[in-house]
């Protein structure tokens, strides 16, 4: 049976105790004991080594015509978090990946990112450190630094395509705190005419869980900062031409009940209303 595998340990860690004690890809695919997810296709363990902790991520079967091409989940991934580092974006960090093939056809795959240290994801931060959350110059900080991460994708022409907030992960700093990318095994560069429609999808994501922890101000705050327009100046626009409401663009019109059609329909003309109105009085 024509069978081959790979295990690439990045540069930085080929002299670590990681390195030493994972050593091929069979061992990385051991079930250690802290698992973290299981899913139909993928698990995700918890590994503590000498005081570093390394998340290992298990991909157990590729299915369809990416698996013959070199585009499964696991291969894309790694391509992404390379990516996002070129970029600049904080993700976490690639410790060491591997694929196994069968008749030339990639048969499941590993990926070792290190642990974020003092980090939270986006939700669970939400749900579970008011002293963070109740902070309203925390909430900015996030809200400014999501925004500028998106923006940099979609003018790449990157659309994430899982743009939860699990899968933003934030440092527990009040006064500094920095997010960081994770699990983005299905992000992709689009061309027209998918490529709105993705930005939509991923604007939508993020604001779905937005409007449960978000005031309507603060959403628009993050779309002013993704568009990199003054809100202030939108908003002066609108009341200066007698706008109660703000007509939606094209693209998010035909996105019917798309969490952010209405994100601009509701947000804009409260947060015009609120802040320019009492300069008519």
């Amino acid at each position: 049976m024509l069978k081959s595998s790979t295990w690439e340990i990045e540069p930085h860690w080929q002299n670590s105790d990681f390195a030493n004690e994972v050593s091929s890809l069979g061992k990385a695919f051991e079930e250690f004991s802290d698992r973290v997810t299981l899913g139909n296709q993928s698990r995700v363990f918890r590994y503590t080594l000498n005081g570093d902790i390394f998340y290992i991520k298990q991909y157990l079967k590729s299915t369809g015509i990416a698996a013959w091409l070199g585009y499964t989940r696991c291969q894309v991934e790694v391509r992404n978090i390379r990516w996002f580092t070129s970029l600049g974006i904080n993700c976490g960090h690639l410790v060491a990946h591997g694929t196994e093939k069968r008749f030339f056809r990639t048969r499941r795959g590993v990926l070792v990112t290190a642990n974020v240290e003092n980090s939270k994801d986006l939700q669970q931060t939400f749900e579970q450190v008011p002293e963070l959350y109740n902070s309203r110059s925390w909430r900015k900080i996030i809200i400014d630094q999501v925004a500028d991460v998106t923006r940099k994708l979609h003018q790449k022409k990157f659309c994430h395509n899982d743009f939860q907030w699990r899968n933003i992960l934030v440092t527990q700093n009040k006064n500094r705190p920095e997010i960081s990318l994770i699990d983005c095994p299905f992000g992709r560069k689009y061309s027209w005419p998918l490529l709105n429609y993705r930005k939509i999808k991923d604007l939508g994501s993020l604001d779905e869980q937005a409007r449960n922890h978000l005031s309507r101000s603060e959403r628009l705050r993050f779309f002013k900062k993704y568009k990199n327009i003054g809100i202030e100046l939108l908003m002066r626009c609108c009341w200066a031409k007698g706008c109660r409401q703000v007509t939606i663009p094209p693209a998010i019109n035909r996105a019917t009940s798309n969490p952010v059609r209405d994100m601009y329909s509701r947000a804009i003309p409260s947060a015009m209303t609120k802040n320019i109105g009492r300069e008519t009085k």
